[in-house]
């Protein structure tokens, strides 16, 4: 996503998921299963699969066997570790840093940035936005805007979607005639 030589880029897009998954897993009180991973987007089972395991390699989770009430199946189940938790600790106090120097510099821009939601978030939040702006406990007129926000941010979005896939579709038509009369 980003050029190489943006290593602090990468790197904070790499923290930021850390923070993510650590603090889904850790807002299962019980466990969270692949399956429960699964139900914040469109996550293909396998990179799920690889992440969690990696994780649980690093020892910044743990796991237990246990059995499905709804299947009589096993599954494991992923807590977040000791180790796991100090990590969480660490990403936040770095992020954070980050995110205040951030606001700080741009302080027209972000005065109604909370760095400190971002940072406890879970995944739920990118499940679906339009199901967590009706969770937020704020006013109807707040809600109202940001869905209008985000409407009019989508159609901004859809256009110029549209006007890029004209410039393929002539550059495609173009090179099938230079083909033809070739």
């Amino acid at each position: 996503m980003w050029p190489k030589e943006f290593k602090f880029f990468h790197e904070f897009m790499i923290d930021l998921k850390s923070i993510f998954i650590f603090n889904t897993v850790d807002s299962y009180p019980n466990g969270m299963t692949y399956y429960d991973l699964k139900q914040y987007g469109n996550i293909p089972h396998s990179k799920i699969y690889r992440m969690i395991k990696k994780l649980e390699e690093q020892g910044y989770l743990t796991r237990r066997n246990g059995i499905s009430n709804d299947t009589g199946r096993p599954k494991h189940l992923y807590f977040l570790s000791e180790e796991g938790k100090i990590r969480l600790q660490e990403l936040k106090g770095r992020l954070g840093e980050i995110l205040k120097f951030i606001k700080l510099r741009f302080p027209d821009n972000l005065e109604d940035f909370n760095h400190e939601k971002l940072l406890n978030a879970t995944y739920a939040v990118w499940s679906s936005p339009v199901e967590f702006i009706f969770q937020l406990d704020i006013e109807e007129e707040k809600k109202l805007k940001l869905l209008s926000d985000m409407e009019a941010d989508l159609k901004d979005l859809l256009k110029k979607i549209g006007v890029a896939k004209q410039k393929i579709e002539r550059v495609i038509l173009k090179s099938n005639k230079e083909v033809k009369t070739g």
